[in-house]
C-alpha cells in the first residue's frame, strides 16, 4: 500500500511537472492531484527534488528486458551501441525541462549523478558502464574498433559528447533528436578506422 501510494505520488507528479514545467507545479497542487495530505507527500519524499531523483533512478523500468534483446545482436560494437542507447533513451524521455532541473540538483547536491566515471549512485548505471567496457574491449579484439585508445578512454569520449549533446538538448527545449545525434556521435568515436594501403 506505502509504495502504491509513492508510485502514485510520482506518476502523478512527473505528469504535471511534464505538463508545467519542474518550477512551476507546486508540493499543494501535486498533494491535490493524488489526494493526499502534505504529511503523506513528506513521508514519501523531502522535497520535489528528493521525488525528481527518484524518479531519473527508475528511468528505465524494463532494464532486464531491455538487456536480453541486445543478447540478439551479433557484433560487439552493435551490443555496445545498444547498452549506450538505453541511457540515451532514459534521457531524451525525461523531457528538456526535466533534464534541465536533474542537472542543476546535480550540480547543487554533487551526487555525480552525470559522472563520466563509474560511481554509485545508481546501480543500473553502473551496470550498464561496465557491460559497455566489456563489450568495447571485446570489439577491439575482434577488430570491430580499430582504435588503439582504452576502452575507458572511448566511453569517457562518448559520455562528455552525451553530455554536451543532452545540456544542449535541455537548454534549446529538445530542439532536435537527442537520440539520433548521439548515435552519430557514437559512430564517429567508436568506428573502425580504416589502415590506408600502400
Amino acid at each position: 500500500m506505502i509504495e502504491n501510494i509513492k508510485h502514485t505520488i510520482l506518476d502523478k507528479a512527473i505528469k504535471l511537472f511534464k505538463e508545467n514545467g519542474f518550477d512551476n507545479v507546486t508540493i499543494n497542487e501535486i498533494c491535490e492531484c493524488c489526494n493526499i495530505t502534505k504529511r503523506t507527500f513528506y513521508y514519501h519524499y523531502d522535497s520535489k527534488k528528493t521525488l525528481l531523483l527518484d524518479y531519473f533512478s527508475l528511468v528505465d523500468e524494463d532494464i532486464e528486458t531491455t538487456l536480453k534483446d541486445i543478447d540478439n545482436e551479433t557484433k560487439w560494437l552493435d551490443k555496445c551501441w545498444k547498452v549506450k542507447q538505453i541511457h540515451v533513451n532514459g534521457i531524451a524521455n525525461l523531457n528538456p525541462d526535466i533534464l534541465k532541473n536533474l542537472i542543476k540538483i546535480d550540480m547543487e547536491q554533487q551526487n555525480n549523478m552525470f559522472s563520466f566515471r563509474l560511481n554509485d549512485y545508481d546501480p543500473n548505471l553502473k551496470r550498464l558502464r561496465q557491460m559497455v567496457l566489456e563489450y568495447t574491449r571485446k570489439a577491439q579484439e575482434t577488430g570491430e574498433i580499430d582504435a588503439d585508445t582504452s576502452a575507458e578512454d572511448l566511453s569517457y569520449c562518448f559520455a562528455s559528447a552525451f553530455l554536451g549533446l543532452a545540456v544542449n538538448w535541455s537548454s534549446t527545449g529538445g530542439n532536435f533528436d537527442l537520440v539520433e545525434a548521439s548515435k552519430k556521435y557514437f559512430d564517429l568515436i567508436y568506428k573502425k578506422t580504416s589502415i590506408p594501403k600502400h
